[in-house]
């Protein structure tokens, strides 16, 4: 009793404000007012998401719309709606919320990647990996010399050269995959040498003497290796004892996922390579190896629905808060932009179509290889992740933000009608994929399970190959 009339008990209570009355402002209530960002957030973007799907158009535009719509760049000229709906005092929470359901969509995306098959597929993905990733990223980097002048010349310009090629190499790998599978060429997402790329940059952008940035990469490394030499190996142990007694999802074995999840997250955060790092390596390391293993699977089952459709949209808003469209109020702002987009545009396209070419020559047409290209040209989540990524360690100034966001907006909109008039128009039926509809944004999707989609005359045709 004597502890909670004594000074220890205000010292350890929660600092979360809380009204004393029913009658006084719900805005000192960060509990109430979270609740009602959250409110906000999901029925705006459903709506939104709805709206745009009767113009062919993927769910993540409404979501990053979303944000936007309730940021700074539209309801916030509203006299009175920011402070009351998104207070400076409650942003801080609702990042760690948006920050957290990050660190599970990274893991979701480790959990829908194999990298056993890159090993043995090797000699056929090369090309197209070349194409793809380091053509991309080569133009990237190039690119951001230009807009460096744009930058404030504190900023770490290794860091900032990386973060633009990274984000312009990221693409929507999974899409590419799920086709050339069905058409025996590929069989694995290639994106994870953009991955690495994205964790040196990182760890360049701390800044201070440039022995701090080669420890974080010595230790990023050493975390590497322990993760795929260490644990992988004890957690593939305690899988196959559960596995050979036929209970893969025994509620322990979860669990010992999860706790991989929020170790490996908290390492690669601490180590300054950023939390989202660490949970994306600790998907890749979930045991699939063992036939008829189906605990990555169950992982990612559960964790979609809620990510995709709860996380992601708080992740958008909060991405949204920090983008300002007034900053892009010059003549050369925005020719920059229209720049963006062609140079991101030729960087994919070109490149991704004469590969995909070559390496489907006597089965495939060239339209088919123009659309591989459109495809690859989609942007998405993980385009978006890296930039706010970028934004909360200063390497990328608020302009330069805005800039990409509005291009990546511009991209995704291109993407379905440039490929209905390349291809779909005349041989949609021909695309067979599992999973992938081209209005679903290929880091995104959300399983069929859980949602119905409507009929849609542009959908690419699905098989169970």
């Amino acid at each position: 009793m004597y502890f909670f009339n004594s000074p220890f008990h205000h010292q350890f209570s929660p600092s979360m404000p809380h009204r004393k009355s029913v009658f006084e402002d719900p805005r000192e209530d960060l509990l109430a007012i979270f609740l009602l960002q959250v409110f906000a957030t999901l029925i705006l973007s459903k709506i939104l998401g709805k709206c745009l799907s009767f113009i062919h158009q993927p769910a993540v535009i409404g979501q990053i719309l979303t944000g936007i719509i309730l940021g700074p760049s539209a309801l916030g000229f509203i006299p009175g709606f920011s402070s009351f709906l998104f207070a400076p005092h409650t942003l801080n929470s609702l990042q760690l919320i948006a920050s957290l359901g990050l660190i599970f969509f990274m893991f979701y995306l480790g959990l829908k990647m194999d990298p056993s098959e890159i090993r043995q597929g090797w000699r056929r993905t090369l090309p197209i990996a070349s194409a793809s990733i380091i053509i991309p990223v080569s133009i990237g980097c190039t690119t951001s010399l230009w807009l460096y002048k744009m930058a404030a010349p504190d900023i770490n310009k290794p860091a900032f050269i990386l973060f633009i090629g990274s984000g312009i190499g990221f693409s929507a790998f999974p899409v590419l995959a799920s086709i050339l599978q069905a058409n025996n060429i590929i069989t694995t997402s290639l994106d994870i040498v953009v991955w690495v790329i994205l964790a040196i940059a990182t760890a360049l952008s701390k800044g201070g003497p440039t022995i701090e940035g080669l420890y974080t990469l010595l230790l990023t490394f050493a975390f590497l290796l322990i993760m795929f030499i260490v644990v992988r190996p004890l957690l593939s142990l305690v899988h196959r004892y559960y596995f050979r007694r036929n209970d893969e999802h025994n509620i322990y074995l979860i669990v010992c996922c999860i706790l991989v999840l929020l170790g490996a997250s908290f390492v690669s955060e601490v180590i300054n390579i950023h939390a989202f790092f660490g949970a994306f390596v600790a998907g890749l390391i979930i045991p699939r190896k063992m036939k008829g293993s189906s605990l990555h699977d169950f992982l990612s089952a559960q964790i979609e629905l809620l990510c995709i459709e709860f996380f992601l949209p708080l992740y958008f808003t909060n991405s949204g808060l920090k983008t300002h469209f007034t900053m892009l109020n010059t003549v050369q702002i925005w020719y920059t932009i229209l720049s963006l987009v062609v140079i991101i545009s030729i960087a994919k396209i070109i490149p991704v179509t004469l590969m995909t070419r070559i390496v489907t020559r006597k089965r495939q047409t060239w339209s088919y290889a123009l659309a591989v290209g459109i495809l690859m040209n989609t942007r998405g989540i993980v385009q978006l992740v890296v930039l706010n990524v970028g934004v909360e360690l200063g390497v990328l100034p608020p302009v330069i933000f805005s800039m990409f966001v509005l291009t990546a907006v511009i991209l995704i909109f291109l993407t379905s009608p440039l490929l209905y008039l390349v291809y779909l128009r005349k041989n949609g039926k021909e695309i067979a994929s599992t999973e992938t509809n081209v209005y679903n944004n290929p880091m995104e999707r959300v399983s069929q399970d859980h949602t119905r989609q409507p009929s849609r005359k542009w959908k690419i045709a699905t098989s169970d190959c």
